[in-house]
């Protein structure tokens, strides 16, 4: 069984996907509320959670951004699911939500943070 984080979020699934194994403790309460998004909305395909230095600067990421402190979670959804996502993670308190919804599906997405003063923006 894989190492879980909570029941629907994998160790692995939540670190860094540049293979360089970058894996801190992920903040107790950003999962806590990452797995009630997921119970109340279903399936949250991870496209990017925690990440390294390199893997951040590669992705264009700020350079203090909160995904190097494991508190931040890219998820993949487009169309209607969208917005129900950011209205849900609104209510359920992350404070900055990120939405990028330009250009092919797969670089469609809703950034999701716990470290931002409530903040909104799209990409």
């Amino acid at each position: 069984m894989a190492d879980m984080l909570t029941p629907n979020f994998s160790r692995a699934e939540m670190q860094c996907k540049c293979g360089c194994g970058f894996a801190p403790a992920h903040d107790d309460n950003f999962m806590r509320m990452l797995q009630r998004l997921r119970d109340k909305l279903g399936p949250l395909p991870i496209n990017s959670a925690a990440r390294c230095e390199s893997h951040n600067k590669a992705e264009g990421g700020h350079h203090a951004s909160f995904h190097m402190q494991a508190v931040a979670a890219d998820i993949r959804v487009f169309g209607p699911r969208a917005l129900a996502l950011v209205d849900e993670a609104r209510r359920l308190g992350f404070s900055g939500v990120g939405i990028a919804q330009k250009g092919i599906k797969n670089k469609r997405f809703i950034h999701l943070d716990i470290g931002s003063r409530s903040a909104l923006w799209s990409y």
